[in-house]
């Protein structure tokens, strides 16, 4: 059977089945339908250009019988009658009908299957979507860093040094006699995520951090790990862990942007400054709050305000825990683009950090008032009454720090960087220094001074680019607190005064090689000259 044939019969079939589902119980049967409504309905199937003309034709022949002629209806005599449909005609319709309803039922059923598969597709398809949408919202509020360092370091000691013992342990004896040769290294990975961001509401951005470093958790101003321990593990800390809230305004405020900052936890020094008074490595416990009248440059001038409160070492049994509070004021003058200076005054308080003796009755009572943690050079007490010695800070400190910082630009790339600072301890005090260590006459030595330039490129990034730079340091035995001074300079500490050579060159983009030769001596006292050199390979990401 031709297969146009079928798609017809097939097509009037469904029609057929539609309008007969709709009569009465009594009309339902397809051959009750008259000439009329099958010419009815094979019209609107050709004007809806369903069938065509020689099809409806061939329907109508199949079955009414004889074609009719072109002129009219077919002649027929008075003993004829119109010829009845064949019942294979009827059974064929039933058939059909029959095979449409299973057919019909198989195509929904197909239906709904594919329905559901598309469904779950567009679901998968959305699921992931939004899982990698979140991802790269995640992504992007999430930094990750760090930085690793190979170093060589030979301390050269010179001739003629004196012998000393160690502050921290009086029964151990300072190596300043024999050269060292040291293999050291750091490594350090830190990742700061954004939790709230100025564009999403305007109270501000939050943010988090915190960072992972080699080192101990017994000196504070060291991350090295030195190589020479039978191949054993070394050790991760945490270094820093904080949270931190920024707010500026959407609009400026009398043509400036400004903005408040307050950090919390274990964080990076909040101080503008440099390492004659704290250490490079050093991090700061507590809180602090800062303060820009422009961060984003639009006027000339900006000045910047820090504050914070630091717990140095709290006591159980006693309300003299040692705290550190500071304040610093500053400002930032830019004439032009090539040209800039920083100038800040800061003020550091140090908080019962001077032991207090104990008494034959309570041996161990004030054996808390010595420091955790020193390194060498300001003046010391004895806090043990019996044969033993138990040193500790002979004196206050309360610091003065003023700094001044100068950036020429004129010859961009290369930069020529000035630096000048000084330093005052107020906290001394004469007649308890000699009351408590029985010396009539102290040393008062509170000073302590800095400059230094540095050609070239401020910070190395890419392959030949470098910098040279070279300062003279001088610190008083009790200019600062010696256990945050910079460690390197003097093998650490304060009493100390020289000269520092530092070169660097890029290797590659992140990739940079870095030498530094320290040449220092004792300010006061017995002999003690030193001179060390350190080469570096360092890495970041």
């Amino acid at each position: 059977m031709p297969r146009r044939f079928i798609r017809l019969v097939l097509i009037v079939s469904v029609t057929l089945f539609c309008f007969v589902g709709i009569l009465p119980a009594q009309e339902r049967h397809p051959a009750s339908l008259s000439d009329d409504q099958t010419r009815a309905i094979l019209e609107l199937l050709k004007e809806k250009g369903i069938i065509t003309e020689e099809e409806a034709t061939a329907f109508m022949q199949r079955i009414r019988g004889p074609q009719i002629p072109a002129g009219g209806q077919p002649k027929l005599t008075g003993t004829e009658k119109t010829p009845k449909p064949e019942p294979a005609t009827q059974q064929d319709v039933a058939a059909l009908q029959e095979k449409f309803e299973r057919t019909s039922g198989a195509t929904m059923l197909d239906h709904r299957l594919l329905t559901r598969r598309i469904d779950d597709m567009e679901a998968g398809v959305l699921d992931q979507l939004v899982d990698k949408s979140i991802k790269s919202e995640w992504a992007q509020r999430i930094t990750i860093s760090g930085d690793v360092r190979l170093r060589y370091q030979q301390d050269a000691f010179v001739d003629g040094n004196a012998i000393f013992v160690n502050p921290d342990d009086t029964s151990r004896v300072m190596n300043t006699t024999e050269d060292r040769h040291r293999f050291r290294y750091r490594a350090r990975l830190g990742l700061k995520a954004r939790l709230v961001d100025y564009r999403e509401i305007n109270v501000g951005q939050v943010e988090t951090g915190f960072r992972f470093t080699t080192g101990n958790e017994e000196d504070p101003v060291s991350t090295n790990d030195t190589m020479g321990d039978y191949f054993n593990r070394d050790s991760l800390v945490f270094d820093r862990a904080y949270l931190k809230w920024k707010w500026h305004p959407i609009n400026p405020w009398f043509d400036r942007m400004p903005q408040i900052s307050i950090v919390g936890g274990r964080f990076a020094n909040p101080w503008f400054s440099t390492d004659l008074v704290w250490d490079g490595d050093l991090n700061f416990e507590g809180l602090a709050v800062s303060y820009e009248t422009d961060t984003e440059q639009m006027r000339p001038m900006n000045l910047f305000f820090t504050a914070g409160v630091f717990p140095l070492q709290e006591e159980e049994f006693s309300n003299r825990d040692k705290w550190l509070w500071g304040a610093q004021v500053g400002l930032q003058y830019q004439p032009s683009y090539n040209m800039a200076f920083a100038l800040s005054a800061a003020y550091y308080d140090y908080q019962n950090v001077e032991g207090i003796q104990n008494t034959l009755a309570y041996p161990n009572e004030n054996n808390f008032t010595a420091p955790l943690y020193q390194q060498k050079g300001n003046t010391l007490m004895d806090i043990d009454p019996e044969d033993t010695i138990q040193t500790a800070l002979a004196t206050d400190y309360n610091i003065l720090d003023i700094l001044l910082k100068t950036d020429i630009g004129i010859f961009h790339p290369i930069h020529i960087i000035l630096d000048a600072q000084y330093v005052k301890n107020f906290g001394f005090d004469a007649d308890r220094v000699a009351e408590v260590t029985g010396d009539d006459s102290p040393v008062e030595d509170t000073d302590g001074y800095m400059f230094g330039a540095m050609v070239g490129y401020p910070k190395i990034s890419n392959f030949g680019e470098w910098n040279v730079g070279l300062k003279y340091k001088y610190l008083g035995a009790d200019a600062v607190l010696d256990a945050f001074t910079d460690s390197d300079f003097h093998l650490g500490g304060t009493n100390a005064k020289g000269w520092i050579l530092n070169c660097e060159y890029g290797l590659y983009r992140n990739l940079w090689l870095t030498a530094r030769w320290l040449s220092s001596d004792e300010i006061k006292g017995p002999q003690f000259g030193v001179d060390t050199l350190q080469v570096d390979f360092n890495a970041r990401f």
